[in-house]
Formats: C-alpha cells, sequence, structure tokens
C-alpha cells in the first residue's frame, strides 16, 4: 500500500479526470501507474535492443522481393484483418 500527498493542482487535476472518465481516483492514479511503469519497461527493453545492434539491417527491398507485400496475384490483400 502506498499513500500520497498530492500538490493541490495536481490533486484537483486527478478529481477531475477521473470524475470526466467515470472511475475512481484510485483507479485512475493505478492506471497511469501502471501505463508508466510499462512505458519505463518498453523504453529498458528498447534501449538493451539499441545496445545489442550489431549495425547489419536487412534493405526493404530484399524482405519485399523474399516475402511479398502482402496482397495476391490481383492485388487483394491477404491480411484477414483488411
Amino acid at each position: 500500500m502506498i499513500t500520497l500527498d498530492l500538490p493541490k493542482e495536481l490533486e484537483q487535476l486527478l478529481d477531475r479526470f477521473a470524475k470526466d472518465l467515470g472511475v475512481s481516483k484510485e483507479e485512475f492514479a493505478l492506471q497511469a501507474i501502471r501505463e508508466r511503469i510499462e512505458d519505463m519497461d518498453d523504453l529498458v527493453v528498447a534501449e538493451a535492443a539499441l545496445a545489442a545492434d550489431d549495425g547489419e539491417h536487412i534493405p526493404l527491398a530484399d524482405i519485399m522481393a523474399e516475402f511479398g507485400d502482402g496482397s495476391d496475384e490481383n492485388g487483394n490483400s491477404l491480411h484477414a484483418a483488411e
């Protein structure tokens, strides 16, 4: 459990946005904290990937030549969501 003393301006914003979204202040704050932690985790993963980058890259034209552009011979998308 954690207790926070928020500055008045931040408390007012929290009240307003929680009411606008129809959630409790606790739910709103929890979601904001969760999203920030996930963002920081994503950043750590991205920085590790960049650090491990050996500089070797495959040109898009090579990938397209090998795998195609996602359409059939008539130009229709092969992707179910489209």
